[in-house]
């Protein structure tokens, strides 16, 4: 048959196959789980990050560290503390399956200091590496600076949104987003979209994460030092762009929330 149900009487549930269930439960998100040991609590002496206890879900599969982990950063370097779940990698084992001597030493997982870009495979459709930051560092020659970046899993945390190309970011200006629980929030402030396309073009939201429907909600600008309201439209292709009375868009703020589905 090419038909198969796993979780049948007598049938046999891989972790591959089991991975995969709980990543479509956690709608595909990785991510910290919150109030599990310390939350990965991180702590710096020279270039040496040590990684406190907690647990995470990495493309289905629960990951937990229980004693200090420690990682040592490349000097003079920028990137990320990562835990790295590697399929590339074999477990070993030792003793017979069934044995109360069994034990495997799982080398799927570790952590790690990942300078240049994130490896972010889909690890239940043929990936094999999935790098999940903890936090971003910036190191000298003796000692590392970190930032958190971490999000609780359903949590991306904050991150920019694609720009339309001519944005101009006037002082404290900032354009970012962020999902959590299946809701999409949107922040902007200080924008001005005179040089974009039809000069009301602001930023597209991934497509994963733009409106079944197009919507609109309020915004402002305080180019002139007086409010002034204006509209912000939503597309299904996750265009935002703003309806303005000129020359109301040099100074483009507000907020968008909507649910995903």
């Amino acid at each position: 048959m090419s038909i198969t149900m796993y979780q049948a009487d007598r049938n046999f549930v891989s972790p591959a196959n089991d991975a995969a269930l709980y990543s479509a439960i956690l709608s595909n998100t990785s991510g910290v789980i919150a109030n599990r040991g310390n939350n990965f609590a991180l702590t710096v002496n020279g270039l040496v990050v040590s990684i406190d206890t907690g647990q995470a879900v990495i493309g289905g599969r629960l990951v937990e560290i229980t004693a200090l982990e420690s990682v040592t950063v490349p000097a003079n370097s920028s990137g990320s503390i990562c835990l790295v779940v590697d399929l590339t990698k074999t477990n070993t084992t030792t003793g017979n399956a069934g044995d109360s001597s069994y034990t495997v030493a799982v080398n799927q997982v570790y952590t790690s200091a990942v300078t240049g870009a994130l490896t972010q495979d889909d690890l239940n459709n043929g990936g094999f590496i999935y790098e999940l930051p903890l936090a971003s560092f910036v190191s000298t020659a003796t000692g590392v600076t970190l930032t958190s970046i971490t999000g609780y899993l359903n949590d991306t945390g904050w991150l920019s949104l694609p720009s339309a190309s001519g944005l101009i970011f006037g002082s404290g200006g900032f354009l970012d987003y962020r999902v959590r629980n299946n809701v999409v929030y949107v922040k902007l402030q200080g924008l001005d979209t005179g040089s974009t396309t039809n000069s009301n073009q602001i930023g597209t939201i991934p497509a994963k994460y733009a409106p079944k429907n197009a919507f609109m909600t309020a915004g402002m600008d305080d180019s002139s030092g007086t409010p002034y309201g204006i509209e912000l439209h939503v597309q299904t292709t996750g265009l935002i762009y703003a309806n303005y009375v000129s020359p109301h868009n040099g100074g483009i703020g507000g907020t968008i929330t909507y649910p995903l589905g």
